[in-house]
């Protein structure tokens, strides 16, 4: 590697099977390990963020004048993107990192949104993108200097890097990205480089401003110092503590969504004609995990399914939006989608059991859920989980003893059953290591338990073993 790029472990180094990576990148004159001073150490102590390794990208930036023609310069942004990107490729390769966060200061900020911006293949492995203190708008000081030094010129508000890179951040709606956590932090104080120009260019819900002015905001003796806190925020997002759904997982998870997604649905191509059930259902589960739920209902409206699966996850799709909007058409829709699979799948000789029961339990919690305080409803929704019990008996392919022994826990709550079914969430926890699983059961799980009545009590003790802490 040329000698004008550092990079290198900010951690331990230790891990050999994390498959997430924070990759901080420093500003102007700054140092891949200096500037950083002890927010590294305060990240790798904390166990919400275990799972993710640690790195440091440096380049050069000194503060001598470059005096262009005379004798070389330090690169220029755009140059000191492509070797971010060129590092990214290989020392972070694809193959072992399915999720990169960047946190940049300063100069780096746009760094690394002009890499993020025109690589494509890096902003979708770009999970997490948190900025300190960056000149986004362009620094207005930079003015009196820029002909001293192409990466001051590079920072001045007219300048054609800082215009092409607002022009292409707004193409692409990046801070409005729902598979990209973007956080945009600037120091309280003014100085050089002005709360402004770090704040405006970005949405509203991703600005954040911290005490300090643009140098020590980084500078943190406690991991309770404010700019530790939102960093350590914006990584972990809604994640576990630990277990399948710890911010690691998460993060790696979504950037292999983002890529599944890329390669059945290229950006710009209409939507795929000729997938099978499965293909179908994997690249609608993706898209809902990168936050297009718009667009995976529309693939798997538009999909000509062979078996009754695809009607669950559509059925699972609309029940989700019902959910949430308390549409009454996307119930009625969600609902007549299961019974229809269902009676599909038991009307069979023998029994499909395996599907079954997975749109029997589904069917149960919705009408749970639409009318649990009809006496009738309730007895009819017992009975179905009875039936339900008895397909999870009869069921046949191990593939899905995850879903079976997650069913099982739902049932028996109905049921009244309450111990027997915390103890098949355990054993169902034990069965998965996919986030999207362990949340989608988690979810189910502790709606069917308020819905019958459980105190907030025990639906704490039930969170706890989606959520990695029932050993606490």
């Amino acid at each position: 590697m040329a000698k004008s790029i550092n990079f290198g472990r900010l951690d331990s180094g230790s891990s050999q099977h994390n498959e997430a990576a924070i990759v901080f990148v420093h500003g102007f004159t700054g140092d891949w390990k200096k500037t950083w001073g002890r927010i590294p150490e305060f990240l790798a102590a904390d166990r919400k963020l275990k799972g993710w390794d640690l790195f440091g990208f440096g380049y050069e930036s000194r503060r001598r004048f470059d005096l262009l023609g005379l004798w070389s310069a330090d690169a220029a942004l755009p140059e000191i993107a492509t070797k971010l990107y060129t590092t990214l490729s290989i020392d972070v390769p694809k193959g072992k990192y399915k999720a990169i966060a960047l946190v940049a200061h300063s100069m780096g900020g746009l760094v690394v949104q002009e890499a993020v911006t025109t690589h494509a293949d890096l902003r979708t492995r770009t999970t997490h993108l948190i900025l300190f203190g960056s000149p986004s708008a362009g620094l207005a000081k930079a003015d009196i200097l820029a002909f001293a030094k192409q990466q001051i010129e590079n920072m001045t508000p007219d300048s054609v890097f800082i215009k092409t890179l607002r022009a292409r951040w707004t193409a692409q709606q990046l801070d409005a990205d729902p598979k990209l956590r973007f956080l945009t932090i600037a120091g309280e104080l003014h100085q050089f480089v002005p709360p402004s120009t770090s704040l405006q260019p970005f949405a509203e819900s991703t600005r954040r401003v911290v005490p300090g002015n643009h140098v020590t905001m980084l500078d943190v003796d406690s991991p309770e110092d404010p700019s530790v806190k939102i960093l350590i925020e914006g990584l972990t997002g809604g994640a576990a503590l630990s277990g399948p759904r710890n911010s690691a997982r998460v993060a790696a998870e979504i950037g292999e969504f983002a890529q599944l997604v890329e390669k059945l649905w290229p950006s710009g191509k209409p939507i795929p004609d000729g997938l099978d059930d499965a293909g179908a259902v994997d690249l609608a589960i993706a898209l809902e995990r990168v936050g297009r739920s718009s667009d995976a209902l529309n693939v798997l409206s538009a999909h000509k399914p062979r078996g009754t699966d695809v009607q669950g996850v559509l059925a699972g799709r609309l029940k989700r939006r019902w959910l949430v909007t308390r549409a009454e058409a996307d119930y009625q829709s969600a609902a007549k989608l299961y019974q229809q699979a269902y009676e599909q799948s038991t009307s069979q000789k023998p029994p499909d059991s395996d599907q079954a029961y997975y749109h029997g339990i589904n069917l149960a919690f919705l009408e749970l859920a639409h009318a649990s305080n009809d006496a009738a409803a309730i007895r009819r929704v017992r009975q179905l989980a009875e039936d339900v019990l008895s397909h999870c008996a009869k069921a046949q392919d191990p593939r899905q003893e995850l879903w079976r022994l997650a069913t099982e826990g739902d049932a028996l709550t109905i049921l009244g059953q309450w111990n027997e079914g915390l103890q098949k969430h355990r054993e169902a926890m034990g069965k998965t290591s996919k986030p999207w699983q362990a949340l989608s059961i988690e979810e189910q799980a502790i709606r069917t338990a308020r819905l019958v009545g459980r105190s907030e009590e025990e639906v704490k003790a039930l969170a706890d073993i989606y959520e990695g802490q029932e050993a606490d």
